[in-house]
């Protein structure tokens, strides 16, 4: 799928990748498929992005089984809290935005900015 999207659709999710980390401190940001596909992939240096891309489609599916199980409706995002910084995992259909920070404190504000670019993520993937 990542050799299929055409250029200027990655251009424009590159773009958007971009602007959620200038509107919130992120470590990782990343938009993968629901199979662990990597579609486009920002990180520090010692992040492996098959892992982490594997992971998130783990995660992802994990939340979607649990919600199904406790009849909560539709997964919408999976968040991992650690003692030194977060993970959330935001589910759009056949593809997931995942966000990691190192800075705790800002949890919430990447909760709201994931939402708010989530559909564009998903307008360009789906166009």
């Amino acid at each position: 799928m990542l050799n299929d999207l055409p250029p200027e659709k990655k251009s424009k999710l590159l773009g958007i990748l971009r602007d959620i980390s200038k509107e919130c401190s992120l470590s990782a940001i990343a938009v993968v498929s629901s199979e662990g596909q990597e579609l486009a992939f920002f990180a520090e240096k010692s992040t492996d992005q098959v892992i982490m891309s594997a992971l998130a489609s783990a995660l992802n599916s994990a939340g979607q089984q649990t919600v199904n199980q406790i009849k909560c409706g539709n997964l919408d995002q999976v968040i991992i809290k650690g003692t030194e910084g977060f993970v959330i995992l935001l589910n759009l259909d056949q593809f997931i935005v995942l966000a990691a920070s190192k800075d705790i404190y800002s949890l919430a504000l990447g909760m709201t900015i994931l939402t708010k670019y989530g559909k564009n993520v998903y307008q360009i993937l789906t166009a």
